[in-house]
Protein backbone atom coordinates (compact mmCIF):
# COMPACT_ATOMS: atom_id res chain seq x y z
CA UNK A 1 0.00 0.00 0.00
CA UNK A 2 1.43 3.61 -0.84
CA UNK A 3 1.95 5.79 2.00
CA UNK A 4 1.14 9.62 2.33
CA UNK A 5 4.58 11.35 0.63
CA UNK A 6 6.46 12.68 3.89
CA UNK A 7 4.50 10.49 6.35
CA UNK A 8 5.97 9.94 9.60
CA UNK A 9 5.42 6.83 11.87
CA UNK A 10 5.44 6.67 15.88
CA UNK A 11 6.53 4.06 17.26
CA UNK A 12 6.13 2.62 21.04
CA UNK A 13 9.49 2.24 21.53
CA UNK A 14 12.49 3.70 20.95
CA UNK A 15 15.74 1.87 19.18
CA UNK A 16 17.42 -0.73 21.17
CA UNK A 17 20.80 1.59 21.70
CA UNK A 18 18.43 4.29 23.10
CA UNK A 19 16.71 2.45 25.43
CA UNK A 20 19.75 1.01 26.87
CA UNK A 21 21.10 4.71 27.16
CA UNK A 22 17.37 5.76 29.03
CA UNK A 23 15.85 2.63 30.34
CA UNK A 24 13.03 4.92 31.39
CA UNK A 25 12.46 6.81 28.51
CA UNK A 26 10.28 4.90 26.18
CA UNK A 27 7.29 4.23 28.26
CA UNK A 28 7.64 8.33 29.01
CA UNK A 29 8.17 9.69 25.31
CA UNK A 30 5.68 7.88 24.21
CA UNK A 31 2.93 9.21 26.72
CA UNK A 32 4.00 12.57 25.75
CA UNK A 33 4.10 12.66 21.91
CA UNK A 34 2.33 9.77 20.56
CA UNK A 35 -1.37 11.79 20.73
CA UNK A 36 -1.86 9.31 18.14
CA UNK A 37 -0.35 5.99 19.16
CA UNK A 38 -3.24 4.05 19.43
CA UNK A 39 -3.33 0.84 17.47
CA UNK A 40 -6.74 0.21 16.39
CA UNK A 41 -6.80 -3.51 14.91
CA UNK A 42 -8.78 -3.59 11.72
CA UNK A 43 -11.88 -4.84 13.17
CA UNK A 44 -10.46 -5.80 16.38
CA UNK A 45 -11.62 -4.98 20.19
CA UNK A 46 -8.36 -5.84 21.48
CA UNK A 47 -5.61 -3.59 20.99
CA UNK A 48 -2.21 -5.18 21.63
CA UNK A 49 1.37 -5.18 21.53
CA UNK A 50 2.54 -6.60 18.29
CA UNK A 51 4.17 -9.72 18.57
CA UNK A 52 7.42 -9.18 17.23
CA UNK A 53 8.23 -6.02 19.36
CA UNK A 54 6.93 -7.76 22.13
CA UNK A 55 9.05 -10.74 21.54
CA UNK A 56 12.05 -8.56 20.97
CA UNK A 57 11.51 -6.51 24.49
CA UNK A 58 11.18 -10.28 26.39
CA UNK A 59 14.63 -10.68 25.22
CA UNK A 60 16.56 -6.81 26.19
CA UNK A 61 17.62 -6.96 29.71
CA UNK A 62 18.29 -3.50 31.49
CA UNK A 63 16.01 -1.12 30.05
CA UNK A 64 13.18 -0.67 32.32
CA UNK A 65 10.65 -2.44 32.92
CA UNK A 66 7.33 -3.75 30.29
CA UNK A 67 4.02 -2.60 30.26
CA UNK A 68 1.38 -5.73 31.24
CA UNK A 69 -1.38 -5.81 28.89
CA UNK A 70 -3.59 -3.91 31.56
CA UNK A 71 -1.62 -0.92 32.02
CA UNK A 72 -0.82 -0.77 28.27
CA UNK A 73 -4.33 -0.82 27.75
CA UNK A 74 -5.31 2.18 30.00
CA UNK A 75 -2.74 4.21 28.11
CA UNK A 76 -4.30 3.51 24.78
CA UNK A 77 -7.39 4.29 26.04
CA UNK A 78 -5.99 8.03 27.40
CA UNK A 79 -4.12 8.13 24.42
CA UNK A 80 -7.84 8.06 22.51
CA UNK A 81 -9.30 10.15 24.66
CA UNK A 82 -6.48 13.01 23.74
CA UNK A 83 -6.40 12.39 19.97
CA UNK A 84 -10.00 12.90 19.67
CA UNK A 85 -9.08 16.28 21.85
CA UNK A 86 -6.48 17.01 19.41
CA UNK A 87 -7.76 16.73 16.12
CA UNK A 88 -9.29 19.77 14.54
CA UNK A 89 -12.19 20.16 12.45
CA UNK A 90 -10.10 20.55 9.24
CA UNK A 91 -8.00 17.64 10.22
CA UNK A 92 -11.06 15.60 10.70
CA UNK A 93 -12.32 16.93 7.34
CA UNK A 94 -9.64 15.81 5.60
CA UNK A 95 -9.65 12.09 7.15
CA UNK A 96 -13.41 12.22 5.97
CA UNK A 97 -12.75 12.70 2.45
CA UNK A 98 -10.33 10.34 2.48
CA UNK A 99 -13.31 7.73 3.55
CA UNK A 100 -15.40 8.68 0.82
CA UNK A 101 -13.53 9.49 -2.42
CA UNK A 102 -13.30 6.15 -4.56
CA UNK A 103 -10.25 6.87 -5.87
CA UNK A 104 -8.64 6.45 -3.19
CA UNK A 105 -7.26 2.80 -2.77
CA UNK A 106 -9.80 0.52 -0.37
CA UNK A 107 -6.91 -0.09 1.95
CA UNK A 108 -6.14 4.01 2.90
CA UNK A 109 -10.31 4.45 2.92
CA UNK A 110 -10.11 1.13 5.57
CA UNK A 111 -7.24 3.07 7.33
CA UNK A 112 -9.34 6.31 7.30
CA UNK A 113 -12.84 4.80 8.60
CA UNK A 114 -11.29 3.11 11.78
CA UNK A 115 -9.18 6.62 12.54
CA UNK A 116 -12.46 7.99 12.64
CA UNK A 117 -14.03 5.34 14.44
CA UNK A 118 -11.41 5.83 16.96
CA UNK A 119 -12.05 10.14 17.19
CA UNK A 120 -15.86 9.29 17.28
CA UNK A 121 -18.29 12.59 18.09
CA UNK A 122 -20.67 13.61 15.66
CA UNK A 123 -18.20 15.09 12.67
CA UNK A 124 -17.00 11.17 12.77
CA UNK A 125 -20.56 9.56 12.51
CA UNK A 126 -21.63 12.64 9.34
CA UNK A 127 -18.35 11.26 7.44
CA UNK A 128 -18.77 7.68 8.07
CA UNK A 129 -22.54 7.87 6.96
CA UNK A 130 -21.56 9.43 4.17
CA UNK A 131 -20.13 6.56 2.80
CA UNK A 132 -22.70 4.59 2.58
CA UNK A 133 -23.28 5.74 -1.28
CA UNK A 134 -20.48 3.56 -2.01
CA UNK A 135 -20.51 0.48 -4.37
CA UNK A 136 -18.38 -1.70 -2.52
CA UNK A 137 -20.17 -4.23 -0.09
CA UNK A 138 -17.53 -4.69 2.29
CA UNK A 139 -16.77 -0.80 2.57
CA UNK A 140 -20.04 -0.46 3.32
CA UNK A 141 -20.58 -3.07 5.59
CA UNK A 142 -17.36 -1.71 7.76
CA UNK A 143 -19.28 1.34 7.58
CA UNK A 144 -22.20 -0.34 9.94
CA UNK A 145 -19.91 -2.58 12.17
CA UNK A 146 -18.06 0.88 12.74
CA UNK A 147 -21.16 3.16 13.82
CA UNK A 148 -22.23 0.60 16.11
CA UNK A 149 -19.41 0.14 17.79
CA UNK A 150 -19.23 3.64 18.65
CA UNK A 151 -22.50 3.51 19.83
CA UNK A 152 -23.76 7.21 18.79
CA UNK A 153 -27.33 6.96 18.66
CA UNK A 154 -26.85 10.03 15.96
CA UNK A 155 -26.02 6.88 13.76
CA UNK A 156 -29.78 5.25 14.25
CA UNK A 157 -31.43 7.35 11.20
CA UNK A 158 -28.97 6.40 8.57
CA UNK A 159 -28.92 2.69 9.88
CA UNK A 160 -32.47 2.45 9.86
CA UNK A 161 -31.99 3.35 6.03
CA UNK A 162 -29.38 1.20 5.33
CA UNK A 163 -31.79 -1.59 7.09
CA UNK A 164 -34.94 -0.59 5.50
CA UNK A 165 -33.38 -0.66 1.33
CA UNK A 166 -34.35 -3.67 0.25
CA UNK A 167 -31.79 -3.13 -2.69
CA UNK A 168 -29.14 -2.89 -0.53
CA UNK A 169 -26.90 -6.25 -0.35
CA UNK A 170 -27.69 -8.83 2.51
CA UNK A 171 -23.86 -8.50 4.08
CA UNK A 172 -24.70 -4.61 4.68
CA UNK A 173 -28.31 -4.35 6.18
CA UNK A 174 -27.60 -7.21 8.18
CA UNK A 175 -24.63 -5.44 9.90
CA UNK A 176 -26.99 -2.28 10.05
CA UNK A 177 -29.24 -4.24 11.84
CA UNK A 178 -26.69 -5.81 14.02
CA UNK A 179 -25.11 -1.91 14.47
CA UNK A 180 -29.01 -0.59 15.94
CA UNK A 181 -28.75 -3.40 18.43
CA UNK A 182 -25.33 -2.72 19.79
CA UNK A 183 -26.21 1.55 20.13
CA UNK A 184 -28.40 -0.02 23.11
CA UNK A 185 -31.35 2.56 22.29
CA UNK A 186 -34.76 0.70 23.40
CA UNK A 187 -36.61 3.14 20.63
CA UNK A 188 -35.47 0.55 17.83
CA UNK A 189 -36.96 -2.10 19.75
CA UNK A 190 -40.11 -2.30 17.24
CA UNK A 191 -38.47 -1.59 13.43
CA UNK A 192 -35.70 -4.47 14.71
CA UNK A 193 -39.45 -6.76 15.31
CA UNK A 194 -40.18 -5.70 11.93
CA UNK A 195 -37.64 -6.91 10.48
CA UNK A 196 -37.41 -10.62 12.05
CA UNK A 197 -39.07 -11.71 9.45
CA UNK A 198 -37.38 -10.35 6.45
CA UNK A 199 -37.39 -12.68 3.67
CA UNK A 200 -33.20 -12.10 3.58
CA UNK A 201 -32.70 -15.43 6.28
CA UNK A 202 -29.30 -13.36 7.36
CA UNK A 203 -31.24 -10.46 7.90
CA UNK A 204 -34.08 -11.65 9.83
CA UNK A 205 -31.66 -13.86 11.94
CA UNK A 206 -29.48 -10.74 12.88
CA UNK A 207 -32.31 -8.41 13.64
CA UNK A 208 -33.63 -11.53 16.16
CA UNK A 209 -30.43 -11.41 17.31
CA UNK A 210 -30.38 -7.48 18.31
CA UNK A 211 -34.06 -7.73 19.72
CA UNK A 212 -32.99 -10.39 22.18
CA UNK A 213 -29.84 -8.66 22.92
CA UNK A 214 -31.92 -5.12 23.94
CA UNK A 215 -34.78 -7.40 25.82
CA UNK A 216 -31.22 -8.55 27.69
CA UNK A 217 -30.29 -5.05 27.99
CA UNK A 218 -33.82 -4.13 29.39
CA UNK A 219 -34.13 -6.94 31.87
CA UNK A 220 -30.75 -5.63 33.29
CA UNK A 221 -28.24 -8.15 31.92
CA UNK A 222 -25.99 -4.91 30.85
CA UNK A 223 -24.05 -4.71 34.04
CA UNK A 224 -22.09 -8.00 32.93
CA UNK A 225 -18.54 -8.08 31.02
CA UNK A 226 -18.71 -9.25 27.94
CA UNK A 227 -15.30 -10.39 27.78
CA UNK A 228 -13.04 -9.16 31.18
CA UNK A 229 -9.83 -7.12 29.64
CA UNK A 230 -9.37 -8.77 26.77
CA UNK A 231 -12.04 -8.02 24.69
CA UNK A 232 -13.97 -4.86 24.52
CA UNK A 233 -16.15 -4.93 21.70
CA UNK A 234 -19.87 -4.92 21.58
CA UNK A 235 -21.07 -8.17 20.45
CA UNK A 236 -24.49 -9.47 19.42
CA UNK A 237 -24.97 -11.74 22.53
CA UNK A 238 -23.48 -11.68 25.96
CA UNK A 239 -21.36 -14.56 27.01
CA UNK A 240 -23.18 -17.26 29.49
CA UNK A 241 -22.53 -17.33 33.33
CA UNK A 242 -19.33 -19.24 34.15
CA UNK A 243 -19.74 -22.59 35.58
CA UNK A 244 -19.85 -24.17 31.69
CA UNK A 245 -17.48 -26.43 30.91
CA UNK A 246 -15.59 -25.61 27.41
CA UNK A 247 -17.36 -29.33 26.33
CA UNK A 248 -20.62 -28.00 27.23
CA UNK A 249 -20.29 -25.23 25.14
CA UNK A 250 -19.01 -26.39 22.29
CA UNK A 251 -22.04 -28.88 22.70
CA UNK A 252 -24.45 -25.97 22.91
CA UNK A 253 -22.68 -24.36 19.91
CA UNK A 254 -23.34 -26.98 17.86
CA UNK A 255 -26.75 -27.83 18.65
CA UNK A 256 -28.83 -26.35 15.77
CA UNK A 257 -31.96 -26.90 17.88
CA UNK A 258 -31.30 -24.40 20.78
CA UNK A 259 -32.25 -20.50 19.59
CA UNK A 260 -29.41 -18.17 17.79
CA UNK A 261 -29.02 -16.55 20.41
CA UNK A 262 -27.95 -19.10 23.12
CA UNK A 263 -25.47 -20.43 20.63
CA UNK A 264 -24.06 -16.79 20.02
CA UNK A 265 -23.64 -16.72 23.91
CA UNK A 266 -21.82 -19.62 23.77
CA UNK A 267 -19.78 -18.57 20.99
CA UNK A 268 -18.17 -15.57 22.76
CA UNK A 269 -18.31 -17.26 26.16
CA UNK A 270 -15.48 -19.90 23.91
CA UNK A 271 -13.97 -16.76 22.92
CA UNK A 272 -13.29 -15.37 25.97
CA UNK A 273 -12.06 -18.94 27.46
CA UNK A 274 -8.84 -18.31 24.64
CA UNK A 275 -7.65 -21.84 25.08
CA UNK A 276 -6.70 -23.49 22.26
CA UNK A 277 -9.52 -26.26 23.24
CA UNK A 278 -12.24 -23.76 23.19
CA UNK A 279 -10.60 -22.11 19.79
CA UNK A 280 -10.96 -25.65 17.89
CA UNK A 281 -14.34 -25.68 19.35
CA UNK A 282 -15.62 -22.66 17.69
CA UNK A 283 -13.84 -23.86 14.56
CA UNK A 284 -16.17 -26.68 14.22
CA UNK A 285 -18.98 -23.85 13.98
CA UNK A 286 -17.30 -23.19 10.53
CA UNK A 287 -19.16 -26.11 9.17
CA UNK A 288 -22.60 -25.44 10.45
CA UNK A 289 -25.56 -23.68 11.48
CA UNK A 290 -26.83 -20.54 8.84
CA UNK A 291 -24.38 -18.19 6.84
CA UNK A 292 -24.66 -15.64 9.27
CA UNK A 293 -23.67 -18.27 11.78
CA UNK A 294 -20.66 -19.18 10.57
CA UNK A 295 -19.84 -15.67 9.67
CA UNK A 296 -19.99 -14.83 13.27
CA UNK A 297 -17.96 -17.70 14.02
CA UNK A 298 -15.57 -16.63 11.58
CA UNK A 299 -14.83 -13.23 12.96
CA UNK A 300 -14.85 -14.44 16.73
CA UNK A 301 -11.66 -16.46 15.42
CA UNK A 302 -10.11 -13.25 14.23
CA UNK A 303 -10.57 -11.73 17.26
CA UNK A 304 -8.80 -14.89 19.15
CA UNK A 305 -5.94 -15.15 17.03
CA UNK A 306 -5.02 -18.57 17.81
CA UNK A 307 -3.10 -20.05 14.60
CA UNK A 308 -4.82 -23.93 15.45
CA UNK A 309 -7.48 -22.31 13.79
CA UNK A 310 -6.13 -21.83 10.17
CA UNK A 311 -6.72 -24.74 8.39
CA UNK A 312 -10.07 -24.36 9.39
CA UNK A 313 -10.29 -20.71 8.39
CA UNK A 314 -8.19 -21.72 4.85
CA UNK A 315 -10.41 -24.18 4.32
CA UNK A 316 -13.80 -21.91 4.64
CA UNK A 317 -12.19 -19.53 2.48
CA UNK A 318 -11.52 -21.90 0.09
CA UNK A 319 -14.61 -23.65 0.12
CA UNK A 320 -16.32 -24.20 -3.20
CA UNK A 321 -20.13 -23.15 -2.36
CA UNK A 322 -19.18 -21.31 0.56
CA UNK A 323 -21.18 -17.97 1.56
CA UNK A 324 -19.29 -15.36 1.05
CA UNK A 325 -20.42 -13.78 3.37
CA UNK A 326 -18.51 -16.44 5.50
CA UNK A 327 -15.87 -15.89 3.35
CA UNK A 328 -14.92 -12.58 3.70
CA UNK A 329 -15.15 -13.51 7.29
CA UNK A 330 -12.68 -15.98 6.83
CA UNK A 331 -10.46 -13.83 4.83
CA UNK A 332 -10.24 -11.10 7.79
CA UNK A 333 -9.14 -13.79 10.27
CA UNK A 334 -6.58 -15.06 8.63
CA UNK A 335 -5.63 -11.73 7.95
CA UNK A 336 -5.75 -11.17 11.76
CA UNK A 337 -3.81 -14.25 12.73
CA UNK A 338 -0.75 -13.31 10.55
CA UNK A 339 1.00 -16.40 9.89
CA UNK A 340 3.27 -17.24 6.55
CA UNK A 341 0.30 -19.91 5.87
CA UNK A 342 -2.17 -17.00 6.08
CA UNK A 343 -0.76 -15.14 3.80
CA UNK A 344 -0.34 -17.61 1.09
CA UNK A 345 -4.32 -18.70 1.21
CA UNK A 346 -4.37 -14.68 0.91
CA UNK A 347 -2.55 -14.21 -1.93
CA UNK A 348 -4.27 -16.77 -3.94
CA UNK A 349 -7.69 -15.32 -3.39
CA UNK A 350 -6.62 -11.82 -4.20
CA UNK A 351 -7.92 -12.34 -7.61
CA UNK A 352 -11.30 -14.03 -6.11
CA UNK A 353 -14.37 -13.63 -8.26
CA UNK A 354 -16.44 -12.74 -5.52
CA UNK A 355 -15.87 -8.98 -5.01
CA UNK A 356 -16.25 -8.58 -1.50
CA UNK A 357 -13.40 -12.16 -0.96
CA UNK A 358 -11.21 -10.08 -3.16
CA UNK A 359 -12.13 -7.00 -1.13
CA UNK A 360 -11.21 -8.94 2.02
CA UNK A 361 -8.10 -10.12 1.16
CA UNK A 362 -7.01 -7.04 -0.03
CA UNK A 363 -7.31 -5.46 3.45
CA UNK A 364 -6.06 -8.61 4.92
CA UNK A 365 -2.81 -7.84 3.28
CA UNK A 366 -2.64 -4.46 4.63
CA UNK A 367 -2.31 -5.21 7.59
CA UNK A 368 -0.21 -8.27 7.52
CA UNK A 369 2.03 -5.93 5.92
CA UNK A 370 0.94 -3.69 9.08
CA UNK A 371 1.66 -6.70 11.53
CA UNK A 372 5.02 -7.06 9.68
CA UNK A 373 6.29 -3.05 9.53
CA UNK A 374 7.45 -1.09 12.69
CA UNK A 375 4.20 0.77 12.55
CA UNK A 376 2.54 0.96 15.79
CA UNK A 377 -0.92 2.07 14.65
CA UNK A 378 -3.21 0.46 11.76
CA UNK A 379 -5.71 2.93 12.29
CA UNK A 380 -3.09 5.84 11.25
CA UNK A 381 -4.58 8.83 8.99
CA UNK A 382 -4.71 11.48 11.04
CA UNK A 383 -0.89 10.54 11.95
CA UNK A 384 -0.45 10.17 8.27
CA UNK A 385 -1.75 13.63 8.04
CA UNK A 386 0.45 15.04 10.24
CA UNK A 387 3.29 13.90 9.02
CA UNK A 388 2.73 14.98 5.51
CA UNK A 389 1.77 18.56 6.82
CA UNK A 390 3.89 19.33 9.88
CA UNK A 391 2.04 22.65 10.75
CA UNK A 392 -1.37 21.31 10.35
Amino acid sequence: MERAEGATVTSWTQTAEEEEEKPEAPVRQQRNTSGNASRARWRSACPVRKRRRRRRRRRRSGCGSVPDRDELLIRLEASETRRAAMASPEQMCAVGRILVDPQRALTERFRALFTLKNLGGPDAVTWISQGFSDDSALLKHELAYCLGQMQNPAAIPVLTRVLEDREEEAMVRHEAGEALGAIGDFSVLELLREFCSDPVVEVAETCQLAVRRLEWLQSGGGGASNGGEAYTSVDPAPPVAEGRSTAELRAALLDETLPLFERYRAMFSLRNRGSEEAALALAAGLRCGSALFRHEVGYVLGQMKHPSTVPALRAALERHGESAMVRHEAAEALGAIGRDECLDALRRHRGDGERVVKESCEVALDMLEYENSEEFQYADALLRLNGSNPDG
